[in-house]
């Protein structure tokens, strides 16, 4: 979990990276199995051979962070010299990855069958042995993953947490060693066999034919392809219903590891049974897997309702722990009943193939392997392949083909089955495999993609008709698609002219309340700076912004983009975005931003970076400190850098901390508040920044820039700087002093979360207002004379009044009086005025 996440900040959180850190490690995992399954029942002395094991991967845990650091600049010079052929760049990447975790991995591999070796003493209870082995090491993965997710990492951080669990392997690895050397150490090579029986043949007797043995380890491999199709499946589903958060996924591996180790501890102690010994038994669990994951697929669009309701119910709203009660279940709904399945194999293919207790090692590092490869085939090919292709429903549907299929044909080769019961499994298999794809469920996009875990607190208290009306029958589908890195849904609203785009349920941009800060975010910094050539967006979404900066005499636009469906749904909202693709300035990248910063060597002008939410995995990395680092490193001098801040499902000191982690890598910042309550523009750079009214003015004069503005309603520079918030100075004062996000503590990735569905946005909006100066400290060539000064501030006065600005406008209006006396001004401070109504849009 640690290293995956350190990883990914390299190589970056596109699915093929990500697939890649997996493969390679799990490619680890294989072959350290299959080889020390082999050295060690040759060697002898198991339990000295895991303590030394454990001594190396410990050894190596310390040494991790240092040598993925170290990564950088090989990873850079790689992508320079062969990110233009894909093939190339993806097999060095793979290279340098395996470079780096093979030793780990390769050890980790080896524990369990040199465990099994020595634990295992008798034939007869090999696959109860194994078994209680692999359910034990596996809770200790259900263990380690959710006290990381949930406890560790909030309160030790990447990097202390990496040392905590070398700490433990390095004492576990010394206190076996010691142990093994005070004591005789005895294994399987010197366990008696296991007592006969006259009436009762014992299993481990029976010699399976070759081709038996291959059609079990082919049956095992083929079943570690669909558990882990079924696992990014599973998960790609959960993250619409649970959300996108370290929490959720966590929850969701959790509960994965959870089925696998309950299934594999059940199934180990039934091994003790001959009933439960034979090739059969591969055919029954199969069977059992297939169907109980096909009527899972029954209860998809139950959830978000079952979701909505519960979380009333159980008081989600404002207890962290209900709300993690109900993504368990929810989670456990769709993955136990299938995976406790899945678990049973293990245990039921080591008693099957480890005929001889003397090589168990070599029988339980086959086996692991060989599913462990299938796995690697799994997770590639479901993440790149299957769900890209087919769609997650359909993908699921294939994966319970696979396991259909396989218990026909294990079952037409297992001995202990009787021909009538081959019979039935030659009549029910084809009948379920016609009935899977013709009598499942549809797929409701609308419903499945309505973001319940964001907005259940919005409508817990709807009917179930209100409901369902909210969630589709007020939309139009327009365009779906479950993409490489998310799902991605357009649809537009019947009772207005707005078009929405939702990234894994949550809405990231629209034709109509998203617009003031989709425009402003990319008018804005144009304006305040002195002729851009160079600018950088990060993230596509509705193509707005990036529409927006093209409508100045830039020379090049670059747009990086993670999830490729996005681009197809940009073309949707060529209405509002000024059809940048048709643009010969413009260039997309399909990257992670924070990877393409990394490893590019271009400087711009201007970036702006329109991330989704803070408190989602993946988008959390381009809030950090580190990130903001390396984008000022990609800056030109006196460059601009834009940052789109959300004020709504963050406490004000997350808020703060994001500010002060902002402001330690650009001392000098201005921000704007794009709509009222809700979203925040911060401009950030090296250099001191002012406001130039006269230049702005005059930019705004262009007639592709007054259409560009024109598409919120704002007509001069009065109503633009209406939107300004706060500068430097204060915003010192009120970000003030404490923790900054970094990538080793990720501050807001993990607290952000428990503040989903509070209600903050008057909250932090309050304490920003209260702590600005307004604008006037940063204000510049506003008026040649007293006259014209005085006249532009009770303008922009009553610009802001217009907006129910009060204190705002009252300041500019004591200003302008103390230059000169005027009525404009004057009748701003005798106007009363009326608190605006924050857009309730997200």
């Amino acid at each position: 979990v640690i290293w995956t996440r350190m990883l990914i900040l390299i190589f970056g959180s596109t699915t093929f990276a990500i697939s890649t850190v997996l493969t390679a490690f799990m490619a680890g995992l294989a072959l350290g199995s299959f080889t020390f399954g082999r050295l060690i029942d040759r060697r002898g002395k198991p339990f000295m051979t895991y303590g030394l094991l454990e001594l190396g991967i410990g050894a190596y845990a310390l040494l991790a962070p240092t040598l993925f650091d170290s990564l950088v600049p090989l990873y850079r010079e790689v992508w320079l010299r062969f990110e233009p052929s894909f093939f190339a760049f993806s097999l060095l990447r793979f290279a340098l990855l395996s470079a780096i975790l093979i030793v780990p991995t390769f050890l980790m591999g080896g524990t369990l069958p040199v465990l099994s070796r020595y634990c295992v003493r008798r034939a007869d209870l090999v696959g109860c042995d194994a078994g209680t082995l692999y359910a034990t090491n596996t809770f200790g993965a259900v263990l380690g993953t959710f006290f990381t997710g949930f406890v560790l990492l909030s309160t030790l951080g990447l990097r202390t947490t990496t040392l905590l669990a070398a700490a433990t392997n390095l004492t576990l690895g010394l206190a076996v060693v010691l142990l093994s050397r005070a004591t005789r150490e005895t294994s399987a090579a010197s366990a008696q066999p296991a007592p006969a029986s006259p009436s009762v043949p014992q299993p481990s007797t029976i010699n399976h034919q070759p081709s038996t043995i291959f059609v079990v380890l082919f049956c095992f491999a083929a079943s570690g392809f669909a558990a882990m199709a079924y696992e990014v499946a599973w998960t790609r589903t959960l993250s619409l219903l649970l959300g996108s958060s370290t929490y959720a996924f966590t929850t969701m591996l959790t509960t994965f590891l959870i089925g696998l180790s309950v299934g594999s501890f059940v199934f180990a102690r039934l091994a003790t049974s001959a009933r439960f010994q034979g090739v059969g038994m591969l055919a029954y669990l199969q069977l059992a897997i297939g169907i109980l994951a096909f009527l899972t697929t029954f209860l998809f669009a139950k959830l978000p309702y079952t979701y909505t309701v519960l979380f009333k119910r159980w008081g989600a709203h404002a207890n962290e722990t209900a709300l993690m009660a109900l993504n368990f279940a929810i989670a456990g709904v769709i993955m136990l009943p299938a995976t406790l399945f899945l678990g049973g194999m293990f245990p039921v293919v080591v008693r099957i193939c480890a005929t001889n207790v003397v090589r168990v090692g070599k029988f339980v590092g086959d086996a692991y392997s060989i599913n462990t490869v299938g796995a690697i085939l799994g997770s590639f090919c479901a993440g790149w392949l299957l769900i890209p292709t087919l769609g997650i429903l359909k993908t699921l549907f294939l994966c319970v083909a696979i396991n259909l299929i396989l218990a026909l044909v294990v079952g037409l080769v297992a001995r202990d089955l009787t021909l009538g019961m081959k019979g039935v499994l030659c009549v029910m298999t084809p009948v379920l495999l016609y009935l899977v794809p013709h009598a499942g469920p549809d797929w409701n996009a609308l419903l499945m993609t309505s973001g319940m875990y964001k907005y259940a607190s919005e409508i817990e208290d709807y009917s179930r008709d209100a409901f369902y009306k909210y969630t589709e029958g007020d939309y139009d589908l327009l365009y779906y698609k479950e993409g490489i890195t998310a799902t991605v849904t357009l649809a537009k609203e019947k009772a207005r002219d707005n078009i929405w785009l939702a990234t894994n349920g949550k809405i990231d941009a629209s034709s109509h309340a998203d617009m003031p800060t989709q425009v402003l975010s990319g008018e804005i910094p144009l304006l305040l700076m002195d002729n851009p050539q160079d600018a950088l967006v990060v993230g596509l979404a509705s193509g707005v912004t990036v529409g927006s900066v093209l409508q100045h005499p830039v020379k090049s636009l670059t747009a990086v983009e993670i999830e490729p469906a996005i681009a197809v749904a940009c073309t949707y909202f060529g209405h509002v975005n000024f059809r940048p693709w048709e643009d010969p300035r413009f260039k997309l990248v399909a990257n992670d931003a924070r990877n393409y910063l990394l490893v590019t060597p271009q400087q711009f002008d201007i970036i702006i970076s329109e991330p989704s939410n803070p408190w989602m995995t993946g988008a959390s990395s381009l809030f950090t400190q580190e990130f903001f680092k390396l984008g000022r490193s990609r800056l030109k001098p006196n460059g601009l850098f834009t940052q789109w801040l959300q004020l709504y499902g963050m406490a004000p000191p997350n808020v703060q901390a994001l500010l002060r982690t902002f402001l330690s890598v650009f001392p000098h910042v201005l921000i704007f508040e794009t709509i009222e309550q809700t979203d925040l523009i911060l401009i950030g750079s090296e250099r001191e920044l002012t406001i130039d009214a006269a230049r702005i003015a005059d930019r705004m004069k262009a007639p592709k820039v007054q259409a560009s503005l024109a598409r919120v309603q704002v007509a001069d520079v009065f109503q633009l700087l209406t939107y300004f918030k706060i500068g430097t100075k204060e915003l010192v004062t009120y970000a003030g002093q404490g923790l900054l996000n970094t990538d080793d503590n990720e501050l807001i990735e993990l607290q952000a979360p428990k503040n989903l569905h509070a209600n903050t946005r008057a909250a932090n909006d309050r304490l920003l207002a209260a702590a600005t100066a307004g604008i006037l400290p940063y204000l510049r060539n506003y008026g040649q004379t007293d006259a014209e000064r005085a006249a532009f501030l009770a303008k922009l006065a009553e610009a802001n009044l217009a907006k129910a600005k009060g204190p705002e406008a009252a300041r500019l209006a004591k200003a302008s009086l103390a230059i000169r006396e005027n009525p404009e001004a004057r009748k701003v401070l005798a106007t009363p005025v009326e608190p605006a109504d924050p857009a309730n849009d997200e």
